[in-house]
């Protein structure tokens, strides 16, 4: 585990890239809000207490893990055998990248 864990680098971080694409700064050039889905319990705790995030979702647990693989093989992306999103028993918590509103 690195030293700095827990210090609240990797919000900051996260925080300052977000704030680049919401003022039209990011790697599109245009103003693009970010929707973050976690089901790290800790990282939803800090961000629930982060003044620029909004908790806008949660699911009990990860969506369909055969759709998931079939619409990487539809969009003709390939895939590792069993690759895919989803398929877990773990809550999964969405939040909106509001900035310095």
């Amino acid at each position: 585990m690195p030293e700095w864990q827990g210090a609240g680098v990797g919000i900051r971080f996260l925080n300052e890239i977000l704030q680049m694409h919401l003022e039209g700064k990011g790697r599109c050039g245009r103003e693009l809000g970010t929707f973050f889905h976690t089901t790290h319990p800790q990282l939803c705790s800090a961000l629930r207490n982060q003044p620029k995030w909004i908790y806008t979702k949660s699911m009990l647990y990860g969506a369909n893990k055969l759709r998931s693989i079939k619409s990487i093989m539809k969009a003709g992306k390939g895939g590792i055998v069993g690759s895919g999103y989803g398929g877990h028993f773990r809550a999964i918590q969405a939040f909106k990248y509001i900035g310095n509103e």
